[in-house]
């Protein structure tokens, strides 16, 4: 004969502990300000091929990232070194009087662990064909729009760099800021200091006979060497100072999941960048 089970009033009105919330395909937690996953997971999820109209497909993470997201020891002075020679001047100076200062982190003390990377889209070309010396073009590569409030009344990112592979410094990476929709209109103050954003200047062009800036097209290839060089040593400046390798990422997938996300970088090559990295940290 079975005996009947009679719980305390206490445990079955005790509520079920609340799940916290996840926002965007990546499953941003509202929480802890952390993606879902470990950081190669969350790598994985974040460095996905951006395409024409937003469209993301998988790819490989480069195994650089594969290592020093799992068994790397942290990034060391030598690393740092190497970055700052590898900057132009006068970054260079810039990089090395902010050498040894503290990165960014949230007003709750949570540290930085994101390095996002952007496009400018910017200079817009309607329906006219690319400047064909784009890399030399000086109307592209000026940074005075970024720099003044032809775009926005503060620099939009910490860093912009210019197809020259010149970088001018919109905000020091102490400085918590917010240039996606995740932190400005999703999370909120709170998530500023957890993400440092790069911007890397590519021209747009309307796709075909479109006249939507939601149907726009960059140049292919995507970015110069020189970004690429640079948008490594800046990975490995940044991730130097904070003491850990940041995990890499891009506008469209931290935002990917909310409405009107940005379709940037476009025509990114990922095994370049990587390659690059692998080229400073080995």
């Amino acid at each position: 004969m079975r005996k009947s089970l009679i719980l305390p009033l206490a445990l079955i009105a005790a509520p079920l502990p609340a799940l916290a919330e996840e926002i965007g395909e990546c499953r941003f937690d509202r929480d802890t300000l952390t993606f879902a996953g470990t950081p190669l997971e969350q790598a994985n999820c974040l460095l996905r091929k951006i395409e024409k109209f937003a469209v993301r497909k998988p790819q490989p993470v480069p195994p650089v990232f594969s290592w020093l997201l799992t068994n790397a020891p942290p990034p060391s002075a030598a690393h740092k070194a190497a970055a700052i020679v590898a900057f132009p001047e006068p970054y260079r100076a810039y990089a090395q009087l902010h050498a040894d200062a503290p990165v960014s982190q949230t007003e709750e003390g949570v540290p930085l662990q994101y390095y996002v990377i952007h496009d400018t889209s910017t200079p817009f070309y309607k329906s006219d064909p690319f400047p064909k010396r784009l890399d030399q073009d000086l109307k592209v590569n000026s940074f005075q729009p970024y720099i003044s409030d032809e775009i926005a009344k503060e620099p939009v990112a910490h860093i912009f760099l210019n197809r020259v592979g010149q970088i001018w410094a919109g905000h020091e990476f102490a400085e918590p800021w917010r240039a996606t929709k995740l932190e400005s209109r999703v999370v909120g103050p709170r998530a500023r200091g957890r993400f440092v954003h790069i911007e890397t200047v590519q021209p747009r062009r309307f796709v075909g006979d479109a006249t939507t800036r939601a149907a726009t097209e960059g140049p292919k290839p995507g970015f110069s060497k020189a970004q690429y060089r640079m948008l490594a040593a800046l990975y490995v400046y940044v991730s130097a100072r904070a003491g850990r390798w940041l995990i890499p990422a891009q506008h469209n997938t931290v935002d990917a999941g909310i409405p009107d996300a940005h379709d940037d970088p476009q025509n990114f090559d990922m095994k370049q960048f990587g390659k690059e990295v692998e080229r400073l940290v080995r």
